[in-house]
């Protein structure tokens, strides 16, 4: 059987810490500091907006059809409205510090997401939601 071979893929954490680089101990400090560097929350938007941009182009209903992502309950799934990127990644992901594993395919997004709950991450699913289904869900 052929393995199907991921568009792109990449990590998204909701808890970017941007603290001052010491240049004499090569090392950083516990301080804050006033620039970021490496994958801070609007460059990781960014870089997400720009590989699921086919995907989302694609969803002409807006909706969205998460599964398998794990809650302190177990695992659930679910429907939702995202037309922004962000509105996306708040939909696949949950209220409190999180890491998004992800692997973007044409017709789906699959990912890990490890938070509080689920601290070795899930295998969860988000699909484009069709017309058919949005009707037939009564998501309007």
């Amino acid at each position: 059987m052929e393995t199907e071979t991921p568009i792109a893929s990449g990590e998204i954490t909701n808890s970017c810490t941007c603290t001052v680089y010491d240049e004499a101990t090569g090392e950083y400090t516990d301080e804050p500091s006033d620039s970021c560097f490496g994958d801070c929350w609007e460059l990781a938007v960014e870089d997400f907006e720009m590989v699921t941009e086919e995907l989302r182009d694609s969803n002409e209903t807006g909706w969205w059809r998460v599964s398998g992502l794990r809650l302190w309950n177990g695992e659930v799934g679910g429907y939702f409205y995202a037309d922004k990127t962000v509105a996306l990644i708040e939909g696949m992901t949950v209220n409190s510090a999180w890491i998004l594993n992800y692997e973007v395919f044409s017709d789906r997004i699959e990912y890990s997401l490890s938070h509080h709950d689920a601290p070795m991450g899930s295998s969860s699913v988000i699909r484009p939601v069709s017309d058919e289904e949005r009707e037939e869900k009564g998501l309007y």
